[in-house]
């Protein structure tokens, strides 16, 4: 085979992975999603979620742990969805952190969604908070910070 004809039988070849794995994605089953999320508890006003932030070692695929720290579910959530993920859990941290799942409301009407942060990370960590871009969001507790309010170590603040 020339040098020609044999680089387009290993671009082929390379290609033909690929094309099969994007048939299969699409031919397939419904999608699901890649990651459980988390369904709120049912408050007074709406939906309510209750996230802490700690530190926590995160094991690696070596064996070895790395220090860190995230948000994850304070107390157990509500749900997970899909409920198709068997044994899905809500750890009290987690990288990245809980995806939170809301059913949106009905056209022309709006709800309010109450999430409760809890700092329990070391002295030495500082303050944390959550950003919400593009939603309008009031949140008490906590002292200014930047951005938005935050929630010093051992506090919390809610959203």
């Amino acid at each position: 085979m020339s040098p020609l004809n044999m680089k387009q039988a290993f671009s082929v070849s390379r290609l033909l992975p690929v094309t099969m794995i994007a048939a299969t994605m699409l031919l397939g089953a419904g999608a699901q999603a890649a990651a459980p999320g988390i369904t709120p508890a049912s408050g007074a006003t709406g939906p309510v979620f209750n996230l802490t932030a700690q530190p926590a070692f995160i094991s690696q695929p070596d064996g070895n742990y790395i220090y860190s720290w995230g948000y994850g579910c304070d107390g157990a959530p509500s749900g997970f969805a899909p409920a198709a993920i068997a044994g899905a859990t809500c750890s009290s941290m987690q990288i990245p952190g809980p995806t939170l799942i809301v059913t949106a409301p009905p056209a022309g009407t709006s709800t309010t969604v109450t999430v409760q942060l809890r700092n329990n990370l070391p002295t030495a960590a500082g303050n944390t908070s959550i950003l919400f871009p593009g939603f309008q969001v009031a949140t008490s507790g906590g002292v200014d910070g930047l951005l938005t309010k935050e929630a010093v170590p051992g506090g919390g603040i809610v959203s």
